[in-house]
């Protein structure tokens, strides 16, 4: 009992005793019965965990593929063990078998490679419709009639020689220090 409580007046101790105890007593069992707000205890597992069923999946198409191939050997003893030990010496694959229609791609291939021996022949028979040298001619026509009309000569062409003039240079066209006038005293000044 704490002492605000025997300060108060009463008017029977034993009785207000008796009601003080009940009421802790009352206290204590309502904190061994409360429940929590807080929620800690551990979280539910996850049942996509637990099932794990990639794995199941994997297994089991692993299982599929080990009793495939259980059946084929089984079929291929039963095989051996009905030809009473025969060898068996001839392969069915596609690989190693004879194509069918080999004499008549052979055919083909020999009348397409006589069409472009043809081909060949007339394209080497036909005569040319351009003329290099009339071209020739012409180009030549063209550059007199170039050189007449620019003012500077044009430099010669790669394998061509250079025309050279009275007052052009080897280069084809006016020289620079031609167009300089002279000053008196003989020296060539640019500035």
């Amino acid at each position: 009992m704490d002492r605000g409580r025997k300060a108060m007046p009463v008017q029977n101790k034993a009785c207000m005793e008796r009601h003080v105890q009940r009421c802790q007593e009352r206290h204590k069992q309502k904190l061994q019965n409360m429940k929590s707000n807080i929620d800690n205890k551990c979280p539910r597992g996850a049942s996509h965990l637990k099932t794990k069923a990639k794995k199941n999946a994997l297994m089991e198409e692993r299982f599929e593929q080990i009793e495939t191939e259980n059946r084929i050997l089984l079929e291929k003893m039963s095989h051996i063990m009905r030809c009473k030990g025969d060898i068996d010496c001839t392969n069915d694959s596609i690989k190693y078998s004879k194509p069918k229609n080999k004499e008549r791609r052979k055919r083909e291939w020999k009348r397409i490679a006589k069409e472009n021996q043809q081909i060949l022949k007339r394209i080497q028979a036909a005569r040319p419709t351009y003329n290099h040298r009339k071209w020739e001619d012409e180009a030549k026509v063209n550059d007199r009639i170039l050189a007449n009309i620019c003012e500077f000569k044009q430099p010669a062409r790669k394998g061509e020689k250079p025309i050279i003039d009275d007052e052009d240079s080897i280069f084809g066209y006016l020289d620079f220090y031609d167009s300089v006038p002279e000053e008196s005293g003989g020296e060539t000044s640019l500035f």
